[in-house]
């Protein structure tokens, strides 16, 4: 009986025009929601000649068979009138769903149900199939839901793999591939490349959160694009992060001058209680066969350049950077093997006690003496190590070396002075960095006091906070804090209200280079002065000449370095020496 029933309400069945119309040799799975089992048995009839069929009786089971993974739906026959959770509700619970927003649904309804459709619509429906069933329209109609979400799947992951998901922008891949069409056919020199960056955009991240991150991206995003739209031909995309890059026509630096102050006036004006600061970093294009992502690293090199300089906000690619890049990549291949050959050698540079003018201790100087290509210069590898942290393993070597030297002359009876050595700004966000020293002092059996640690002048503006706690700590182990290179930079005489020091080293490049002597002599005297009413003693580095340490003795200055009373120097040179002289 039930079969007749069903066969009764099956209009135009046979009469199908053509089977390949819906034939699929790999069957797709069709979900069926439906309470009515004649209804249901109906649509399974009618759809599992050409497809996999699985059946709920509600909404609840359905989503229950959606979530397990079990199958992989095309698409879902759904009924709106059902027990425990009808086809309304289950609508709006699919939709909080983003694995299943692109499976369209299919809903069943009576022919007067306008009202129900018109809400299913509104709930995310697709389409709809009346009762009674006709086979023709259920399977037209279901292939062409079919058909049409795949063409959406298909532009949705077009779209994700050629654009920015969080700015709507080109992301990298599609960039560069947009950036090779636009040059390919233009002369050399024609354009530009632009990548530019936030100066400390992670901090925007950690004070504000990531979502007001997020929307300044967006922001940046926006009007980079409506800017770019303003050439003819240009692109512009999102590389990662906080990084972006663009292509436009180059006419002459002027236009870029004024690039840089239209992006600067547009970031200024974001509302945020933070100094937004670009960097840019140019490659004007006057080499075709150069392929885009090589241009990207150009850019990258211009602007990592200027990284840091508030006053300088671009820079153009040029191949002295190139070769920089290069050094680069083959000091940092070979340093770890030059740690462990003992490539590294530390030198001493005696300081002098102006008044007696014998030497009362010594700076511990690193120098790398390669196999192959000699002496390497501090000024070459040194900020190399700080850029990729090595420099906190080199500071450790030289610090356990000087610890095994003063060992060795306490050992031997010898009079031992103070030896400072250097910290570097990475190491003082090494939260080790204070067991590490005690542990080595404490290995040794050396006395802290003989530890004198140098902090350059720009470790305490960049980090006041930091630098604050860490010295305190470092003091009340008995170490002496030195602040290097002071008067160098363009720091605040306050930070030494907030800062406990016990030594300010005076860099005497502060004399070099000037048309009134008179007058930076007397803001020297006035820093030995001040010192000494703090309380801290003062050693002046750099002497080079008779005069300088003249000077330096009559305004009491209490130490000095430098070229004019010894170079730095082996350690095998330096022990005879300063006890000769010391004795």
């Amino acid at each position: 009986m039930k079969s007749s029933v069903i066969s009764g309400q099956i209009s135009n069945y046979n009469n199908i025009s053509s089977y390949n119309d819906f034939k699929d040799d790999n069957k797709n799975y069709i979900l069926i929601v439906e309470d009515n089992k004649i209804n249901k048995a109906i649509l399974s009839k009618i759809l599992s000649v050409y497809y996999n069929v699985v059946s709920a009786e509600n909404g609840k089971v359905a989503l229950q068979i959606l979530r397990s993974g079990n199958f992989s739906f095309s698409a879902i026959m759904l009924d709106l009138i059902m027990p425990v959770m009808d086809g309304f509700t289950f609508l709006h619970e699919i939709s909080l769903f983003d694995e299943f927003k692109s499976i369209p649904i299919i809903v069943t309804t009576g022919n007067d149900d306008r009202e129900n459709e018109k809400k299913a619509l509104e709930l995310g429906a697709w389409d709809f199939v009346s009762k009674p069933y006709d086979a023709q329209i259920i399977l037209f109609r279901l292939k062409n839901a079919i058909d049409r979400s795949q063409l959406t799947a298909f532009s949705r992951l077009k779209y994700l793999a050629e654009f920015d998901s969080l700015t709507g922008i080109c992301n990298k891949e599609h960039f560069l591939y947009e950036v090779s069409k636009l040059v390919k056919s233009e002369k050399p020199g024609s354009f530009i490349f632009v990548r530019f960056d936030i100066y400390r955009f992670q901090l925007i991240n950690a004070f504000f959160g990531i979502h007001e991150g997020d929307l300044l991206l967006k922001y940046i995003a926006t009007f980079l694009s409506d800017f770019v739209k303003s050439f003819t031909s240009s692109i512009c995309g999102r590389m990662n992060a906080d990084v972006f890059a663009f292509c436009i026509p180059f006419s002459d630096e002027s236009a870029v001058v004024d690039m840089v102050k239209h992006i600067k006036k547009m970031l200024k004006a974001y509302p945020l209680n933070f100094d937004i600061v670009p960097t840019f970093g140019i490659y004007l294009i006057s080499d075709l066969s150069v392929q885009p992502d090589i241009m990207l690293d150009r850019a990258a090199l211009a602007a990592k350049s200027i990284k840091g300089n508030y006053m300088v906000n671009y820079a153009f690619y040029n191949d002295k950077m190139r070769q920089e890049i290069t050094t680069e990549q083959e000091i940092t291949n070979e340093m770890n093997k030059a740690l462990e050959d003992h490539q590294f050698t530390v030198y001493f540079q005696p300081k002098y006690d102006l008044k007696t003018r014998i030497p009362c201790g010594a700076e511990a100087l690193v120098r790398w003496i390669h196999p192959v290509k000699g002496c390497v210069s501090p000024g070459t590898f040194i900020p190399v190590f700080e850029r990729n942290g090595f420099v906190t393993k080199l500071d450790y070597y030289v610090w356990e070396s000087v610890c095994i030297a003063i060992r060795k002359w306490l050992d031997c009876g010898k009079l031992v002075h103070p030896v400072s050595v250097n910290v570097s700004r990475v190491n003082l966000y090494n939260k080790d960095l204070i067991r590490q020293l005690c542990e080595l002092t404490d290995k040794y059996n050396v006395p802290k006091e003989l530890i004198n640690l140098e902090i350059t002048e720009s470790a305490y503006t960049e980090s006041p906070e930091i630098l604050q706690q860490m010295t305190e700590k470092l003091k009340n182990c008995g170490f002496v804090i030195m602040m290097d290179d002071f008067g160098s930079g363009y720091s605040s005489l306050n930070i030494l209200k907030d800062i406990d020091v016990d030594v300010l080293k005076i860099d005497m490049r502060f004399l070099s280079d000037t048309h009134r002597q008179q007058r930076s002599e007397n803001i020297i005297s006035s820093v030995v002065g001040m010192a000494k009413s703090l309380g801290i003693s003062t050693i002046a580095e750099g002497v080079e000449r008779k005069e300088q340490a003249d000077f330096l003795a009559s305004i009491g200055c209490d130490c000095v370095q430098g070229f004019y009373f010894a170079r730095p120097m082996p350690i095998e040179q330096y022990e005879p020496y300063a006890e000769d002289i010391a004795l």
